[in-house]
């Protein structure tokens, strides 16, 4: 599964919706791209000065439209399931982002996401899919630390306040999940959540691969000493099934998987 970026700029009138699907003008960005992987869309409407995620979407089919401006698109289904777009601050994102060469006119931020061209143009890289990621999980103490500020923009406090938490589990898993040994969108997540007070500490922290933090989060993923255990729902997915009863890799410092 690969990551990738589109943006829903000025030359749309109305918020992007994701059930009109996403199309480019190339016809060889859609030889690059697979049923199964997901794109980050960020939106930037004439007359607005705020950049909003949209959200976080699964490719389930190509097919062309001649009949459209972008003819060349995909079919999209919602993974992120957001309540409303999230308001982007640039410049602390563009701090968490990789630095990139470009125009001095540009912050980072831009110089990542606003270059003519750049949707669906290449798979995101594992540093720019963390962040993004970041924004989009729906766990329940991401959802409590998202605060608005007074100047009426979004920010994710979670990342800035749980910094110490996340560097020193990731370090603790070796910077890959937990289940898997992938190091692609991998985030540190509370065996007890923030929201029934649990602590930011090592013992209480496990790396996942986002999608099986989500599935942690909604009770299909637990753990029996160091063995995985999923769902029954869980099970049925291809992505998921050989995982169950195997054995989580070793952290360097033990952790509580009995608090959950």
């Amino acid at each position: 599964m690969q990551y990738f970026y589109a943006y829903h700029g000025p030359k749309n009138k109305n918020d992007f919706d994701y059930r009109n699907g996403y199309g480019v003008g190339q016809e060889w960005k859609m030889r690059q791209i697979k049923t199964g992987d997901r794109i980050f869309v960020i939106q930037n409407l004439t007359g607005n000065n705020d950049f909003l995620l949209c959200g976080l979407f699964e490719i389930v089919k190509t097919y062309e439209d001649l009949s459209n401006m972008f003819p060349y698109r995909v079919e999209l289904i919602d993974q992120s399931k957001l309540d409303d777009f999230v308001p982007l601050d640039e410049l602390l994102i563009g701090q968490l982002l990789p630095q990139v060469q470009g125009s001095d006119k540009w912050n980072n931020f831009k110089r990542h996401f606003c270059r003519q061209g750049a949707s669906l143009e290449a798979p995101l890289g594992e540093d720019v899919v963390t962040v993004l990621n970041s924004l989009v999980v729906m766990s329940d103490d991401q959802q409590e630390a998202i605060e608005r500020r007074e100047d009426g923009l979004r920010m994710v406090k979670f990342r800035r306040d749980q910094e110490k938490f996340r560097k020193a589990v990731m370090s603790n898993w070796g910077g890959k999940c937990a289940i898997t040994g992938s190091s692609l969108a991998v985030e540190a997540c509370h065996i007890i959540s923030h929201a029934d007070k649990g602590l930011p500490s090592v013992e209480n922290g496990i790396a996942l691969a986002a999608d099986f933090h989500k599935l942690f989060d909604s009770d299909n993923l637990s753990f029996l000493e160091n063995q995985i255990i999923l769902s029954e729902a869980a099970r049925l997915e291809p992505r998921y099934k050989d995982f169950h009863n195997k054995k989580l890799r070793e952290p360097l410092k033990p952790v509580n998987l009995s608090l959950k």
